[in-house]
């Protein structure tokens, strides 16, 4: 008996070490060992936030091994659906890194994913970029307790900086220009909301605009016209939207159907040219920003716009220049380290300045694992007639006017 029970004990022990050990070493492999680089993406195959990203990384690793490969070695990509749910992604998680064996994590997407996910990297000791993933938390994690968290970057527009982004559009082109002073902000009820959206009002109040309606919505609401009539009643001159994960269709259909005040901040799905067709052309006059446009921000973009349109028949999105960009940071790390092994990309991404499709000079900040301030733009772009996005704010990159709805007369 005692023997059985000494054979349980070492059975049991054997196992707990066996699953330490493997933990331990599931990214770090021999770069000289290895045939391929294995990446896992993960991402919500649901939204459009997700399919902007994944078909992003699919071109970049088709590029790249078409050319050739790292250094010899091909892109092994392993995709896993969170459907932008923490419970989903921390499975997505275990299962890239444990069964699939993967070197480096691109995502999850969804802010509240990439939480649930963060306090695992170290457990496991891998690295996560997330390109889809914007609360500012994740990075101020990384800046509080950097040996716990140095294993989390973060190549996308932070929630602070999307904040300050439409407060500048909001006061420079809605106020100054468009004369109007009262906002109304109609914002999903998510994690990278709840900071973004009262930053906003205060930061407008702050400078005499008054913010006649807030509300933060539930992501599963369907029928928006109840909202639309009380910001119509609010005397709201302009309503800055903020909508990533809920439902855009029937959003922007409401809108057009109510006419009330014309409609411009975040809108993801209305980003992606297939908008036009799914919302049967309800989204004219909407204005949202993005990420990336078909404009000269380095002599890599337009290149990379036109392949990405030719392949997947639709245009890159909000995450999609930060998914391809960091799929070729990873490829050029790798390669100067000639290392797939943990704290070489660590050492790698915290270093490198990559000229990519959005910035002559993208780089990580050392201490917060975020992306430099200023290495990236925000061009504000509007629906207009026969499906057309036009970028009309900032100045530098506009190609065309705004056009108020055809219902809006209030000057």
């Amino acid at each position: 008996m005692f023997r059985q029970k000494y054979f349980l004990c070492s059975f049991i022990f054997f196992c707990v070490l066996l699953l330490a050990v493997t933990q331990s070493i599931a990214a770090n492999r021999n770069f000289a060992d290895i045939d391929t680089v294995r990446i896992g993406c993960l991402t919500n195959f649901h939204a459009a936030y997700g399919l902007g990203q994944m078909n992003a990384v699919k071109l970049a690793v088709e590029e790249i091994n078409a050319d050739g490969g790292i250094l010899g070695k091909k892109i092994e990509v392993f995709y896993q659906d969170t459907e932008g749910k923490a419970e989903k992604a921390i499975a997505a998680f275990k299962k890239v890194v444990l069964d699939d064996a993967v070197d480096i994590v691109i995502g999850p997407s969804a802010s509240g994913a990439s939480l649930a996910v963060q306090p695992h990297l170290s457990k496991y000791n891998i690295v996560a970029i997330a390109t889809a993933s914007a609360a500012k938390t994740l990075t101020d994690n990384v800046e509080k307790n950097y040996d716990k968290n140095k294993y989390f970057f973060r190549a996308m527009v932070n929630t602070e900086r999307q904040k300050n982004a439409s407060r500048d559009f909001l006061l420079e082109f809605v106020h100054k220009k468009l004369g109007y002073n009262k906002i109304a902000i109609l914002a999903e009820n998510s994690k990278w909301t709840h900071d973004l959206a009262p930053g906003l009002k205060k930061d407008l109040e702050a400078k005499g605009v008054k913010v006649v309606y807030l509300e933060m919505f539930d992501t599963d609401i369907k029928d928006f016209t109840p909202i639309f009539t009380k910001i119509k009643s609010s005397g709201a001159q302009w309503i800055a939207q903020m909508v990533a994960h809920s439902a855009a269709i029937p959003l922007v259909k409401a809108w057009q159907d109510t006419k009330p005040a014309p409609m411009g901040n975040n809108n993801v799905a209305s980003t992606d040219s297939k908008f036009w067709e799914q919302t049967g052309g309800k989204c004219l006059y909407e204005v949202t920003y993005n990420f990336i446009g078909r404009a000269p921000l380095t002599e890599k973009t337009i290149p990379m716009w036109d392949k990405y349109v030719e392949r997947f028949k639709t245009n890159p999105i909000f995450p999609s220049g930060f998914s391809y960009d960091a799929v070729y940071m990873l490829a050029e790390v790798i390669k100067q380290k000639r290392s797939v092994k943990t704290q070489d990309l660590i050492d790698g991404l915290e270093n490198i300045e990559y000229s990519g499709v959005l910035h002559p000079r993208t780089a990580f900040d050392k201490k917060s694992h975020d992306l430099l301030e200023g290495r990236y733009v925000v061009p504000f772009v509007q629906w207009q007639p026969d499906g057309k996005q036009v970028t009309f704010f900032p100045e530098k990159l506009k190609a065309g006017d705004y056009l108020a709805p055809s219902w809006w007369k209030q000057n």
